[in-house]
């Protein structure tokens, strides 16, 4: 089979697992069969992306697997739009994360989601999502992405709006898409300048022509990279367009492990790693990413030393994470940050699940102060959360301490010490809100959430009440009232065990979140490096000789840390100066980290509230009274000349003969007079 069949493979194989779930299944089908269903399409995709990853190997180095669906056109006289699909390093990169960690995510769900009743939709949304990602990432040129970006945007919202019935699930799945249409202006407003001065879209035609107009026209490329960048913050919920990631908790808590591991959040990183040669012949717009990524960075990790929503927690958690990324592509430390987003979706893939199998087994409890003592009741999920948070946290061994540490390295070799040190502080900042986190979600004893639901089996032997606070009957709906009463798929009282779907991901996912890091250790393997250096390398000039390694600002970045971490641990741990205050439930949270800097009621004073006033404005003055007056004048006056030519045609014979009569005068006098 010609590897550059595994391409369309990649890409439709999730989504004909959509349509087949949605033709072929209902609401009363066998949920083992619609679990198997929606898994097996993402893991054969999967398989797909291993053919193409070995397919891209066996090809001389600099040559890509391609596949040319359509020439969309004729567009500007003989112009065409390419579209069609490219197995390179970095689409096979992104694609394998997509469709490895996808799948487990899915695996997960057959437990997560066992009780709910829409367990069909859920399924066909979640190989929607799938689909929707990795057609962005396969496609061959801007256009492609551009069809990838919209679908990612409008499955993110079906799904963190999935528990329709209640209020703020589909508040916030409306918040996230109109945040994204934002963003996606940007972007195409970007693409509509590429094609406009390049006259193509396709990557492999657009890249290779960006150094010589950079020099006959700077301006031009440095305004294609500010508004791919705007584009870039909305999907990845950069500074200042975050503001939907931690609403998007609404949703259930293995799509936010979807979300913020392998699709939506890292659009924004494919696209600004994807265009690097356009950032490489831009300072500013370069300057632009790198800034915002470490500003991102540091927001997102203050933000998370104040949150009590294990959820909201890791979601700031993710927007700082992504900073770095961010940070790294825009400082010229591509392959790190590609690294990082390898490493990072497995450790935020583990910690989002743990949390899920938490909340599942605490009755929907998702405040950490409700918790404590978890570590006394259930070991594998006390294990699972500390490799996921030992990983977060940049720990000497694990894999986020090999990929972060490499980007705040070349970002300091690069001549950035002052982004440098951002992210130095940012990583301390993170080393103190893990511990904080797993200290008051573990340790001490067990709170009020833990001792009501937990009766000595733990996780494994969950009540199936898990999703009750998360997911409300769907009382209005009149399909639903009476089979739901009658459902066995209900919140019952029973117990069952997690099984294999539960445990396994989890599993997999701790294995990776420590032994990803062997692919980078610094100065011993390049994994990493060999692999990607085909694409980062084309368009740039490469030091030769072996890459120098900063052994000292290593140092730093772990002592930061640890100091950080010993810190935390001494404020909340048990007994510890912080804890009963943090655990203190009639305080209420309050203040500026709490309140995320008080972004949302910025915006919510400078945008929403002037928005509805002059919809307001419109809607109850201008729109009844002038728009509508006008409508109505008209027809007042089409009534009216109607009134008297209705008088004409009354009936009465005599009338109508003298208007004949009056007729025939007014012709005769107007040809006599002419």
């Amino acid at each position: 089979m010609p590897a550059e069949l595994f391409l369309p493979l990649i890409v439709f194989l999730p989504l004909l697992g959509a349509v087949l779930n949605m033709v072929f299944f209902n609401r009363h089908s066998s949920r083992l069969l619609i679990g198997l269903h929606a898994c097996g399409f993402v893991f054969l995709a999967f398989l797909a992306t291993l053919g193409a990853f070995k397919g891209l190997a066996d090809l001389p180095k600099g040559e890509a697997l391609q596949m040319t669906l359509a020439n969309w056109g004729p567009l500007a006289g003989d112009k065409f739009i390419k579209i069609g699909f490219l197995g390179d390093q970095i689409s096979i990169w992104f694609a394998l994360v997509v469709t490895g960690v996808g799948f487990l995510i899915h695996m997960f769900s057959a437990w997560y989601m066992a009780d709910d009743i829409d367990f069909r939709r859920y399924f066909a949304k979640l190989n929607y999502f799938i689909f929707a990602m990795s057609l962005l990432v396969m496609a061959d040129g801007y256009a492609g992405l551009a069809m990838g970006w919209a679908n990612v945007g409008f499955a993110s919202y079906a799904l963190i709006g999935f528990w329709r019935t209640k209020e703020a699930p589909p508040a916030a799945a409306i918040k996230a898409f109109v945040t994204n249409l934002i963003g996606e202006l940007g972007l195409f407003v970007a693409i509509a300048a590429i094609w406009l001065k390049f006259g193509t879209l396709s990557y492999s035609e657009v890249f290779p022509k960006v150094g010589e107009i950079a020099k006959v026209d700077p301006g031009i490329i440095t305004f294609i990279g500010l508004f791919l960048l705007w584009g870039a913050c909305a999907k990845s919920a950069q500074l200042p367009l975050h503001v939907w990631l931690p609403d998007a908790m609404q949703g259930p808590t293995s799509v936010s492990a979807l979300i913020h591991a392998a699709t939506m959040v890292t659009a924004g990183v494919y696209l600004t790693a994807r265009s690097y040669p356009i950032y490489m012949a831009s300072e500013t717009a370069s300057m632009a990413l790198a800034t915002v990524g470490a500003l991102s960075a540091l927001f997102g990790a203050l933000c998370a030393t104040c949150a009590y929503d294990i959820k909201r927690v890791l979601a700031f958690s993710t927007m700082s994470q992504i900073g770095y990324m961010m940070l790294g592509v825009g400082a010229g430390a591509f392959i790190p940050a590609m690294f990082h987003f390898q490493t990072h979706a497995f450790f935020k893939a583990l910690l989002f699940l743990t949390s899920g199998a938490i909340i599942h087994a605490l009755a929907g409890e998702q405040d950490i102060r409700r918790m404590g003592g978890l570590g006394k009741k259930d070991k594998f999920i006390w294990l699972m959360f500390l490799i996921g948070t030992l990983a977060l946290g940049g720990m000497p061994g694990f894999s986020g301490f090999f990929s972060k540490d490499e980007i705040l390295g070349e970002v300091l070799a690069n001549g950035h010490p002052v982004l440098w040190g951002i992210g130095v502080l940012t990583a301390g900042i993170t080393a103190f809100y893990c511990v904080r986190l797993f200290t008051l979600t573990f340790g001490g004893a067990p709170g009020p959430a833990v001792a009501a639901s937990y009766d000595g089996h733990g996780v494994h032997g969950h009540t199936d009440h898990g999703h009750e606070d998360e997911n409300e009957e769907y009382d209005e709906y009149d399909e639903y009232e009476e089979e739901e009463a009658h459902d066995d798929h209900g919140h019952g009282h029973g117990h069952h065990g997690g099984g294999i779907t539960m445990w396994l991901p989890l599993v997999v996912l701790a294995f990776l979140s420590v032994a990803a890091g062997v692919q980078g250790i610094p100065g011993v393997t390049h994994m990493v490096a060999d692999y990607l250096g085909p694409y980062f390398n084309k368009f740039r000039e490469v030091p030769a000789g072996p890459h120098h390694v900063n052994f000292a600002a290593i140092g730093v970045v772990v002592a930061v840390s640890a100091i950080a971490a010993f810190v935390s641990y001494g404020l909340y741990r048990p007994g510890g100066s912080r804890r009963e205050a943090a655990l203190d439930m009639n305080r209420p949270a309050s203040g500026l980290l709490y309140s995320a800097f008080y972004v949302d009621d910025l915006y919510e004073a400078i945008l929403i509230r002037p928005a509805k006033w002059i919809s307001s404005v419109v809607g109850q003055g201008i729109d009844p009274n002038f728009v509508d007056g006008a409508v109505n004048g008209v027809a007042a006056v089409a009534d009216w000349i109607g009134g008297g030519v209705r008088t004409l045609h009354d009936g009465l014979i005599r009338r109508y003969a003298l208007s004949i009569v009056l007729g025939v005068v007014a012709f005769v006098a107007y040809f006599a007079w002419v």
